[in-house]
């Protein structure tokens, strides 16, 4: 079988109707957070999988890292992978990797069969990483992008807020530490809402005729000419995307937990619950945000306003001394806001600075690499950074000059989307004649 014929699974001889898009869409969105659910779901029981697998308390990051290096490899190969073998049968291809991930994890008996399971799930997230976002400017037209990324880049805080919540309730329910194989089950209920994630994108994945980011006005009879690329700001605001993982998945989602629990004198489960409150704030704010952009075209400023937001959270209120927890619940609260803004801005301006396809691809699989990178980066280096200065040392001046460094460098270097509507006004009008 041809690659020609391979790509066109999936394809419809006809553009989309609005119900086609947001039914393709909802098959994805269900892909993209269990996959985020399998980048997370270990952490609850990470020291019982150890003990179970006889994994040394030295290995047990391995669980979380080879997920992450996986990742990190794949962002450019899965933006070829794409646009080679079209849309559907990536994707698909990508969830029975993730599944077979999943079931080598379940049934494994010792530590080399786990990691190369953990592998490919990485494998699966790494590609759902890249796919996933260069989906969604084929599948909507532009004056959709604000809200479809908006809603798209939730699929990460609604995997967190869910394997936060289930994983552990799971672990309990099949025994908890009194049971060796008690963290099993929580695989079982992956592999479970994989099946659903398969069936669901081989009734559901179609893509239009004529990918909707080369049409004028969504008219199939009218071909965009090329138009100007602002590939340099795409490649800075995707690029500096790293920021914003360092510091909030790498430091705020993996180890504040451990800060609450050490710092403030927490518990387990309410230690975990600040970071959680974090995502389910980001959750509809990003959608706000989105459709906020495509009205108001603020996208730069968005990005840029919400990592300074981030300095300021991080250098003030998230690592406050003493057992007072007034910052800690004002930087978790605030950092929802900054959830909304940053990964929602990012996604939404790439396609309007960026609209040829393939440049669009790329730059948005540098952001999918920057992810990757921050993730393997942070596993590496963060506990040591801690170790040798101090949480509220790290904070103040790690992790927020970083954002303020961010917030710079778009703020001076990203064209504001406003001008470039303008500009793709005036292209539009030219293409119409």
């Amino acid at each position: 079988m041809s690659a020609s014929s391979i790509s066109s699974f999936g394809v419809k001889n006809r553009q989309l109707t609005p119900t086609e898009r947001w039914l393709c869409f909802a098959a994805l969105f269900f892909l993209g957070f269990t996959a985020t659910f399998n980048q997370f779901k270990a952490a609850p029981a990470i020291q019982f999988i150890g003990a179970d697998l006889g994994m040394g308390v030295d290995m047990l990051s391995q669980i979380m890292g080879v997920f992450s290096i996986a990742g990190m490899i794949l962002a450019y190969p899965g933006m070829l992978v794409m646009q080679r073998w079209g849309v559907k049968f990536s994707i698909v291809v990508t969830s029975l990797i993730q599944l077979l991930g999943s079931v080598m994890c379940m049934v494994s008996t010792n530590t080399a069969m786990f990691l190369f399971g953990r592998t490919l799930e990485g494998v699966a997230y790494g590609l759902i990483c890249v796919i996933g976002p260069n989906i969604m400017p084929r599948l909507f037209p532009l004056k959709d992008q604000g809200l479809c990324m908006g809603i798209w880049s939730q699929w990460t805080p609604v995997g967190v807020v869910i394997s936060f919540f289930v994983a552990p309730i799971i672990f309990e329910a099949a025994g908890g530490a009194a049971v060796a194989f008690s963290w099993r089950p929580i695989w079982i209920v992956s592999i479970a809402m994989e099946v659903i994630s398969i069936i669901w994108l081989l009734a559901s994945c179609r893509m239009p005729e004529i990918p909707e980011n080369e049409l004028v006005a969504s008219d199939p009879t009218k071909r965009k000419k090329p138009g100007r690329n602002f590939t340099v700001a795409g490649m800075i605001v995707c690029a500096f995307f790293f920021v914003w993982v360092f510091d909030y998945v790498a430091n705020i989602n993996t180890l504040y937990p451990t800060f609450l629990q050490n710092e403030k004198g927490l518990s387990v489960f309410d230690s975990a619950m600040l970071p959680n409150w974090t995502a389910i704030i980001s959750i509809p704010l990003g959608i706000v945000c989105g459709v906020a952009a495509d009205k108001f075209h603020f996208r730069k400023w968005m990005v840029a306003g919400g990592y300074l937001l981030v300095a300021v959270l991080m250098a003030f209120f998230y690592f406050t001394p003493g057992t007072d927890m007034t910052g800690p619940w004002i930087a978790s609260i605030l950092m929802g806001v900054a959830g909304a803004m940053v990964p929602t801005g990012t996604r939404a301006i790439t396609p309007v600075l960026v609209p040829e396809p393939k440049k669009t691809d790329f730059v948005l699989a540098t952001m999918a690499f920057a992810t990757g990178v921050a993730q393997v980066v942070g596993g590496y280096i963060v506990s040591p950074i801690v170790s040798s200065i101090g949480w509220q040392a790290n904070a103040q001046f790690v992790l927020a000059q970083l954002a303020i460094l961010a917030a710079v460098m778009v703020a001076v270097f990203v064209t504001s989307d406003g001008k470039v509507a303008d500009i793709r006004k005036k292209e539009a009008e030219s293409d119409s004649e």
